[in-house]
Formats: structure tokens, sequence, C-alpha cells
């Protein structure tokens, strides 16, 4: 038996994982707020507390946890959570587990698009297929949710995790600068993430209220009421809101692309994308991933998918914690 979790800035998910077939298959799993959690290892004892009816703690042969945070070092610092993981505690902590790994969230979106044969992915654009010939062509994910993840995965097989999300912000249109200098009032540094985020996406609502001199509303609307709203058209600053996130998300995308030469596809991960996939379909996103002056015609070939399967870190995590076992 496989213990996978994905521990993110919002949400903590853990699940037990059967092999069948030679592939982890999900038993059970629990949702926990990420606010809530002070220790990781007391949280998996709860939960394998609640879920002793299904398994025997000394059963679980491989653990595996897709964090938030950057994996390095004797401890991991969440960016937005009040978080910090020091592996060697935990790994003491659930001595009973043999072997137990940390992986960035991002990694483990890697793992899943290398393992999951049929994909619940929607094709954005198709690109302009490449042959790599022997070689497997690069793939590369972009996942805006409560932060900004990317991550690499070269040659059909190794995934890197990067901290890309935290890069500086390049305004494109008139309209960026003046964003870039209103969050220049609040931020020191002002990366893609501070716009490619939940928390983003109400920085731009915040910026369009001031630009626009109207009152923001108190408590103001969460990342989900704007989507909503926007998507629906029930509010012009929403509306708008969304116009520039989805076409700066359109343009990172297409910067991710040529970093990594990522011929084999963008995947759009996160919480964000599938529920604005309405938006991510209208065309500005597209516009703007291919706007690459002397190299759009590369950016052409590089096909766009926006991943649907919301348990896809926590999967990728299971088979992570299978390969320990396996040893491949």
């Amino acid at each position: 038996m496989l213990l996978a979790g994905d521990i993110g800035g919002t949400k903590t998910v853990l699940a037990l994982f059967d092999i069948r077939d030679g592939k982890p298959f999900p038993v059970v799993d629990r949702t926990y707020p990420s606010q809530g959690i002070s220790s990781l290892a007391a949280t998996v004892l709860r939960f394998l507390e609640e879920t002793a009816h299904t398994q025997d703690r000394q059963d679980i042969g491989a653990a595996c946890f897709a964090v938030a945070a950057p994996v390095y070092g004797p401890a991991y610092t969440f960016t937005n959570l009040a978080l910090t993981i020091h592996p060697d505690q935990v790994r003491k902590q659930l001595s009973f587990i043999p072997r137990l790994a940390f992986i960035n969230d991002l990694e483990a979106l890697g793992h899943w698009i290398l393992s999951t044969e049929e994909q619940d992915c929607f094709c954005l654009y198709a690109g302009r297929p490449v042959d790599g010939g022997r070689v497997s062509l690069n793939k590369a994910v972009l996942a805006p949710g409560t932060g900004l993840g990317e991550a690499l995965i070269l040659a059909g097989k190794d995934v890197y995790p990067t901290e890309g999300g935290h890069a500086d912000f390049a305004p494109q249109a008139e309209i960026d600068i003046d964003l870039l200098r209103f969050l220049q009032k609040d931020y020191d540094h002002v990366s893609y993430e501070r716009l490619l985020s939940g928390p983003g996406l109400v920085n731009i609502y915040r910026f369009l209220g001031s630009r626009r001199g109207e009152p923001l509303p108190e408590p103001l609307p969460s990342p989900e009421e704007i989507s909503r709203r926007g998507l629906t058209g029930a509010c012009p600053t929403c509306q708008e809101a969304l116009e520039i996130f989805t076409r700066i998300l359109g343009a990172e995308a297409g910067n991710l692309a040529l970093r990594a030469l990522a011929l084999g596809g963008i995947y759009l991960g996160g919480g964000i994308p599938p529920k604005i996939l309405p938006k991510l379909r209208e065309g500005v996103f597209l516009q703007s991933f291919l706007q690459k002056g002397r190299f759009t015609t590369l950016v052409e070939k590089v096909p766009v998918y926006v991943i649907l399967e919301e348990q896809a870190p926590l999967q990728g995590a299971a088979w992570v914690a299978w390969q320990k076992i396996t040893g491949s």
C-alpha cells in the first residue's frame, strides 16, 4: 500500500493507494484546510486514524508528499502558507513507513503527465506536430492557483521543478505598465505570481478599481467570485480583470514554451485554469501565447493542454511512492 499527499497553499489531500495491474489505485482520501496544519506528521497520523478501517499502517510500503514549497535543505518553507516542514523530523515521526519522499508539487504534476496514459486534459491548442526522432520532446507545466508553479519535463523522462513563477513580471501593454507601477506600491518585487494566482487576480481587480476611481467593496471579492462574475459578465471590473489575467497567462505560457523549448506541450495545471476554461477558449490567451515576434513560428508548434484532473499532483506523488518500491 502507498501513502500520498498533496500539501498546497489552500488545501491538503492525503490518500492511500493500492497497486492494481502495476499502477497506483486510490482507495481512500481526505481533504484538510492547509491553514489549520501546524504539523504534517500529526495530520498524517490523524488521517491514518480516521481511515484505520481501510488499512493497517504497517502495510504502507512507501509514501510521497508533494509540497508547494522549494524542496531543498533541512527545512521546506511554504511561500503562501505559514508552515515549515522539517523532513528529518517527519521521517522520525512516521518511522513505520520504510520509504518516505518529498517532492515539489509541480514535480508531482510532471510525474502525473509522464505516468498517465489517458490524461484528463483539454487540448486548448493543437500546435503543429514535430517529429523528435528518437528523443522525446520537452514539456513544461504552468500552474496558477494559490501561487504560481512552473516545472520542466526534459526529454520525456526527467522532471525538474523551478521557481519560475517568482521571475520578474514583464509588461507588454500600456495598461500592464500602469499595473506594474500600482503593484510596486505594495511589493518590493513584482513577480508573475503577484498576477497569475488567486491573490494575483484580486490584485488586478484592485488595480482596475483604483484606475476607474471606483470604491472597492469590503471585503474584497474572492478570486472565485471574480472569476465567476467575470465569466458571466455580471461585473465589468471582474470581466476586465479576467481578461487581463488570461492575456498575461498566455504571455507567460509562451515564455515558458521558449525557455523549455517545450515542443511536446505546455500543460496548464493548478486550480484556476479548469475554472476559467471558457475564457481560455475565447482567443485572448492563444493570441498572447503566440505573440513572440521572430519566434512566433516556433511557438506555433507547441500544443497547449489544460489539466482537468483535480488530483493530478496527488496521483503523481503516488507514482513516485510506487517508484520508491520498484526502484524504477
